[in-house]
């Protein structure tokens, strides 16, 4: 490949950089340079991973000649600059094997990991050592193991199996470990691991954990980073490596969430029953039966007993708990939790103790289930969970804790009940009439508002840098106030594309001109759902191919397929092209995505109706014709009432100050909406050959502040002081775009329909093993959402 000078560094390009991918690979190598931080912005479609994966190894490779250049010289007693000898030493004092740094890239799914090991395949970097670390799912071939469900279970088993060293495909690792077939593959993804495990008849799992200390960059999953138990867990140093995060757009809730955690009655009951389960067999007629047989139990009957008492002093507490408001909940400080676990005896002393019998209980359940009425002991690892958590912090951050951290409690009945009615990441509204209730069952919520408590934590093990990447960050600034994280270096990038391959419009009157506005007061109005259904009608008379539809929430959605099934659009809708719906189960989101992606190969092509933060907006590609237009059908807010976006934006406003900069909670709650428009719209323009139109069908998209908030390309396209443009002239403007793309811009391949469908599902969380399971055999069934011409019969 060609070599390019960036940043004083020759980095190999597979083509002359554009200027986007340029200043990209400059902050990248900055940061990596200068031990320092940053946060960048690149659209999708400008090639930011490759530009993030070649700057960052040409960095690598040249650091790695400096330090090995700079130990030679100082091993015959050679000149060496001041500067040198200086870093030389500072970096030896950190114990880094010869101060060279690793670098681990991560990302949400496993998906994004797989395509980014293949990108890197394609690059002059594919020399180097490359691992991929996954869950048991992936990468666990032993038959009996395989087919527990969940990885939980894998994991169970997996440490049985271990422990009486019965997995013949874990005791070989040690032997093949420096085999040729795991050696001389420099980059080993979840696929490559299979395969050479399988031929080896050696774990991948634990293969990969070998590789991992001779490998010059390692992918993972966020999690194995940012929650403290699964890096522990999966043995990650942090000591001198460089952090890159990408797909960071959720960093904060990611953050947030890592440090979170739930525990309920239910549970708390389950785990009595169960160690009582536990101990009645230990004291039974088959007790000799029971305690001789191959399975391990490392724990004694007065472990348990203790245990019992303590769950039964945990249960009375929470029965104790009053909640004054049965439908919202009630607030506490986060002593509350010290306080409440304390009175049970679960406290920092004790915890590692209990956390270690609860795990060994487990275990011995998950065994136990197989061939008896025994549970697979899930209440012992949700109490397991909330120790680990709840207990992970230091004495010396207890001030930050005490402001980072809320306890809130509901009532479990009333949850349970409402679970299904508000799946956009929010906890959903009960109704009810208040009332003041001790003894109904509960749920203890230990939430974490403050993003940059875990990210302290990340930064605590030494890393050298982190940079967090994503195309849609924007804006920058309280993302980095949020992150408390020193940046030294912050990039947004324009698109690639130029003016002609995008359209972007304010919509803010339908053809009627009727003002379009989606707030709670209009779900209900018959003018305002009619006039929006025309909008969609008009549009989809013009796009060709692939339209997507976001709406704001799954009541929004629901209300509109109703009203126009009633009045007839629906049927006129599909009359130009069928209507599919995003799934809420995964059960039938592999057929619908089959269906959708078939259609478009037809000459009409399709509607794609979807919601803003569900599977289809955070993180699918739909390039090309898979979605040549986005409608954005209004501002996706949170639930305004919802717990947590309420103490959310309280601890905003508590702990906002002039130094800290953070938002305020008006802000943030503005700020979240467009951000999830952001990504919705990173649904299309792919690349640098892809076109389309950014429909904002909403009147407030107008408003300065919420223009200020959208992506930098996207704004570039608006251009100065953007307004709502008359549809008539939408419907003209838009017709002349498509056909002047469709003569100027290169043909896209075709892709095949199972490729799609398979890349699309893993993006949604929804096959766990590619290599193991064929998704149509295990979401065999009809879609429940059919199109409009199925539904008009």
């Amino acid at each position: 490949m060609p070599e390019y000078i960036i940043a004083g560094i020759p980095v190999h390009f597979p083509f002359e950089p554009y200027d986007v991918q340029t200043a990209y690979m400059e902050k990248v190598i900055s940061c990596l340079r200068d031990g320092t931080n940053g946060v960048l912005e690149s659209p999708t479609g400008t090639g930011k991973t490759l530009s993030l994966l070649c700057s960052s190894l040409a960095w690598l490779l040249s650091r790695k000649a400096d330090m090995q250049s700079l130990v030679q010289r100082n091993a015959r007693g050679g000149a060496a600059t001041q500067q040198a000898v200086n870093e030389f030493n500072a970096i030896q004092s950190r114990n880094a094997s010869w101060g060279i740094p690793k670098i681990i890239y991560a990302s949400r799914t496993h998906s994004q990991l797989t395509q980014a090991m293949q990108e890197l395949k394609r690059t002059s970097y594919s020399f180097m050592r490359a691992v991929v670390l996954g869950s048991r799912d992936q990468l666990c071939i032993h038959p009996e193991v395989m087919r527990e469900q969940g990885n939980s279970n894998k994991v169970q088993l997996c440490k049985l199996r271990i422990q009486t060293r019965t997995c013949s495909f874990y005791n070989r690792v040690e032997s093949k470990k420096d085999s040729p077939e795991l050696k001389e593959q420099s980059i080993m993804d979840i696929e490559d691991l299979v395969k050479v495990g399988q031929k080896l008849k050696v774990c991948p799992y634990f293969a990969s954990k070998e590789l991992t200390s001779d490998a010059d960059i390692t992918f993972m999953p966020y999690n194995y980073l940012l929650d403290p138990k699964a890096r522990k867990a999966n043995k990650v140093d942090l000591n001198n490596t460089i952090v890159i995060l990408d797909e960071a757009h959720n960093i904060e809730k990611i953050c947030e969430e890592s440090a979170s955690v739930q525990i309920r009655s239910s549970d708390i009951a389950l785990a009595i029953d169960d160690v009582t389960h536990v101990m009645k067999a230990m004291m039974s007629e088959n007790a000799l039966d029971f305690m001789s047989n191959d399975e391990p139990k490392d724990f004694k009957l007065e472990d348990l007993a203790l245990l019992k008492e303590m769950l039964l002093d945990l249960e009375k507490g929470i029965d104790d708990i009053v909640v004054e408001n049965k439908t919202e909940g009630t607030t506490f400080p986060p002593a509350f939790m010290f306080d409440l676990l304390a009175g049970a005896k679960f406290t920092p002393a004790t915890a590692p103790a209990t956390i270690s019998l609860l795990e060994r209980l487990v275990q011995f359940m998950t065994v136990q289930s197989q061939d008896s009425a025994f549970r697979k002991g899930g209440s012992f690892e949700v109490l397991s969970n909330l120790l680990s958590v709840v207990f992970v912090k230091k004495e010396d951050i207890i001030a930050k804790v005490l402001r980072s951290f809320k306890v809130h409690v509901q009532i479990e009945e009333l949850k349970q009940n409402t679970k299904n009615s508000g799946k956009d990441g929010w906890l959903s509204k009960a109704s009810s009439n208040s009332t003041v209730s001790t003894k109904l069952p509960k749920i203890i919520n230990y939430w974490c508002f403050n993003p940059g408590f875990g990210m302290e934590q990340l930064l605590n093990t030494q890393v050298r840098s982190i940079i967090l990447t994503s195309g849609t960050l924007a804006p920058l600034k309280p993302l980095i106030a949020e992150l408390a994280v020193p940046i030294a270096q912050s990039l947004e990038n324009p698109h690639i594309v130029n003016q002609s391959q995008v359209f972007v419009k304010i919509i803010g009157t339908g053809p009627d001109r009727e003002q379009l506005i989606s707030n709670f007061a209009n779900r209900d109005n018959p003018k305002y759902l009619s006039s929006l259904g025309q909008t969609v009608l008009n549009i989809s008379r013009i796009v060709p191919d692939g339209l997507l539809v976001f709406f704001p929430s799954y009541p929004l959605l629901n209300q509109c397929v109703d009203a126009w099934q009633a009045s007839g659009l629906w049927a006129e809708v599909s009359r130009h092209k069928p209507i599919f719906v995003e799934p809420r189960s995964k059960d039938s989101f592999t057929t619908t995505m089959e269906e959708f992606y078939k259609s478009i190969r037809d000459a009409k092509g399709a509607v794609f109706m979807a919601v803003c933060r569900g599977k289809v907006s955070e993180g699918l590609d739909f390039a090309d014709r898979n979605g040549r237009a986005v409608i954005i059908t209004g501002l996706p807010f949170p639930p305004l009432k919802d717990p947590k976006v309420i103490l959310k934006k309280r601890y905003l406003e508590d702990n906002r100050t002039k130094e800290n900069e953070l938002l305020t909670g008006q802000a943030w709650y503005s700020l979240e909406a467009t951000r999830a428009v952001n990504q919705a719209i990173g649904r299309v323009i792919r690349h640098r050959n892809d076109y389309g139109a950014i429909l904002l069908c909403d009147m407030r998209f107008a408003q300065p502040n919420q223009v200020s908030q959208l992506s930098k390309w996207v704004r570039g396209h608006l251009g100065p002081a953007p307004k709502s443009v008359p549809f008539g002239s939408i419907v003209r403007e838009l017709r002349e775009f498509f056909r002047n793309a469709d003569k100027s811009l290169p043909k896209p391949k075709e892709r095949s329909i199972e490729s799609l469908v398979s890349e699309t599902c893993e993006e949604a969380g929804i096959v766990q093993s590619r290599f193991f399971s064929d998704p149509k055999k295990v979401l065999e069934g009809k879609s429940k959402f059919a199109t409009a011409q199925t539904m008009a019969m």
